[in-house]
């Protein structure tokens, strides 16, 4: 206890004589702002004596710093905000695997049931929009909307790629022109809702 109470009594006189020399205030003509005696000063600076309070304030403020600066009491450092990614890596990972594992189990059913069939690996491009589109409404309930419109956006075009790969015989323009007019949509949204909120 008695450790702590002289480190910030030498905090303050360090912070003071500084600030005043700063200032480029003798002692004296300090004391004369403060309506105290050089005597009071000196003893400030040496750590032999206290400021009161009313006078730590305006000593704070005539050198441009917060009474608790003064005293050497500095803020505990904010923790840095994890990339949103890595906060939930073990849950979308998890999410993945279990997408993927199924499609694996697709593609080995369609081949034993379907020899002769050769794209059955569409069932892994298939996983994709469902991935994507589940981490976006996890991204969603986390409020990470960011995260959330960017995967949403990638389930989106994988989707209109499997489309594409599972149905050849459609024109993939219409495809990938209907996509294009769902991500407009999605951006007008999100204009829409940021300019909500801005107000």
């Amino acid at each position: 206890m008695e450790n702590g109470r002289e480190e910030w009594r030498e905090a303050l006189a360090k912070n003071l004589a500084e600030g005043r020399r700063r200032k480029g205030l003798t002692q004296t003509e300090l004391g004369e702002k403060m309506n105290y005696s050089d005597k009071s000063v000196s003893k400030w600076e040496r750590g032999e004596g206290v400021p009161d309070v009313g006078v730590l304030i305006k000593l704070g403020e005539l050198y441009g710093k917060t009474p608790d600066e003064l005293l050497g009491i500095t803020p505990e450092k904010q923790k840095p905000v994890k990339n949103p990614l890595l906060r939930h890596a073990a849950v979308l990972l998890t999410m993945a695997a279990i997408v993927m594992l199924s499609a694996l189990a697709a593609y080995i059913l369609l081949r034993a049931v379907f020899p002769a069939m050769q794209n059955a690996w569409i069932a892994f491009i298939v996983a994709l929009p469902v991935m994507f589109g589940i981490s976006g409404a996890a991204f969603l309930m986390w409020k990470d909307y960011a995260w959330a419109f960017g995967a949403l956006s990638i389930a989106l075009w994988t989707a209109c790629l499997s489309v594409q790969l599972c149905f050849g015989r459609l024109n993939p323009a219409f495809i990938y022109a209907g996509g294009g007019v769902l991500q407009l949509a999605a951006i007008a949204v999100c204009g829409f809702v940021l300019i909500h909120r801005s107000k």
